[in-house]
Formats: C-alpha cells, structure tokens, sequence
C-alpha cells in the first residue's frame, strides 16, 4: 500500500514579461503553462511516484520530474525556467537556454550570464560555479540582456571548459514531514529517491569571468549593445 504525501507543491509564477512575443526563450514558460496538480505518494520501497504517473514523469535516469501542463501561449516569463525544456538544454554538452542551439565557444569554454549581486564583486577567478542556468549563444545573450528583468538588475558573464550534471533542484517529500521545496539534491544523495526534481543543476569547473566586449548581433533583428556594455556585471538603469 502506498503512504500519501502533500500535493505537488505549486510555485507561485512570476509576472508575464510583456512586449517580446518575437523574442521568445526556450527555457522560459508561457503564461498559459503552469504545474500540473497531481498527488505524490510513496511507493513500497520509500521513492515518491505520482498517482497516475505515466512515462513522460521520469528522466532516462528514473528521476521523477514535475508535471506541466497548458500551450505556449501567452507572454513570457523569462525568470523561470520550464523544467522539461531546462533539462533539454543541460544534457552533455549543454545548449542554448535561448534557442537550444549550439551554445556560444571560444578557447576559454562556454559562454554563461549569470545574475549578479553586491557580493559579486567580491569573486575571485577562476573558481567553481554551481548554477541551473544554461550557456547562450551571443544572439540570444544580446536578447536576454535587454528582455531579462533579473540579468538588467546586474549581470556577469563567465566561460568554463567543463560543466558537469551534479544533482538536481527541487521539491523533497516525506512520509512524516511537510515537503522542503527548493532543494539542492547531490546525484549521490539518497532524497533523490524522494525529490521531484525542477532544474539540472550543473557545475562550471574553473570558471573564468570574461570581461570583453559582447560581439555585435548576427544581422537577423537581434538587439546589439554598444561596445561599453562589457560583460562586466554592469547594472542597468
């Protein structure tokens, strides 16, 4: 007999980003998609499933997955990542979160904007990075630059040669406790037997902050920023 859990845990979804409907990003969900309400129970042997579970739940490794449901309708929300489509793009070697293309590579590695703080400037290079975010093309970096409210609050670009699935980030259940959301879950760990995974997280091995200049769009409507605009963590008025 399996034990009963919580409810999926339902994440609050930011506001719809307006204006880009050609300017779309993979990764990002529409307003008209959202987490399915569906029941996680426990099986005999401690692992949650959900209730009416069907193949699509899983990954190739037999992690279970939060369930979306709804079209690609609607605005955006470039903050929040679309679980199905972030996993797409963090398998080896990781894609494009803009257009899951091929991601931007030069000598120093793959090209990632990540979201930046006070304490950023405080960072000391090369060094490891754990994040959920996938690299980008130059392009789609030029379109999330100026459309991605949260790189606008303050941004840096880095490159790393090797980036490697360490775990996942999601909801932890148990049989006796309320549901941890937001958690960081090692592949090693034993909760992922219990965690309903929402992102890929990876790990950029010696990451170098890069510092340059963004090279101009491809000619194609991307949006281009001046020869100032380095990827530097410049914040944004």
């Amino acid at each position: 007999m399996p034990h009963l859990a919580l409810p999926a845990a339902a994440h609050k979804a930011p506001a719809v980003d307006r204006g880009r409907a050609e300017s779309l990003l993979f990764i990002a969900p529409y307003a008209d998609e959202s987490i399915s309400d569906v029941k996680v129970l426990f099986d005999a042997h401690g692992r949650v499933r959900y209730a009416d579970e069907r193949p699509s739940d899983r990954c190739v490794d037999g992690y279970l997955w939060e369930r979306w449901e709804g079209t690609q309708t609607g605005g955006q929300r470039w903050s929040e990542h679309h679980p199905e489509r972030q996993r797409h793009v963090m398998r080896q070697p990781p894609r494009c979160g803009g257009c899951s293309g091929g991601a931007d590579l030069n000598e120093r590695g793959m090209l990632w904007l990540l979201n930046a703080n006070a304490g950023t400037e405080q960072l000391t290079f090369p060094r490891d990075i754990i994040t959920a975010t996938p690299p980008m093309c130059v392009p789609d970096a030029h379109r999330a630059l100026r459309f991605c409210r949260v790189l606008r609050e303050g941004f840096i670009a880095v490159r790393a040669r090797v980036a490697e699935p360490i775990g996942v980030k999601g909801t932890v259940y148990s049989p006796s406790a309320p549901p941890q959301e937001d958690q960081l879950v090692l592949f090693d760990d034993s909760r992922m037997d219990r965690v309903v995974a929402r992102q890929v997280i990876l790990k950029l091995y010696d990451a170098e902050q890069d510092t340059t200049p963004l090279p101009a769009g491809d000619g194609e409507g991307h949006d281009r920023l001046q020869p100032h605009d380095a990827l530097v963590g410049r914040r944004h008025g």
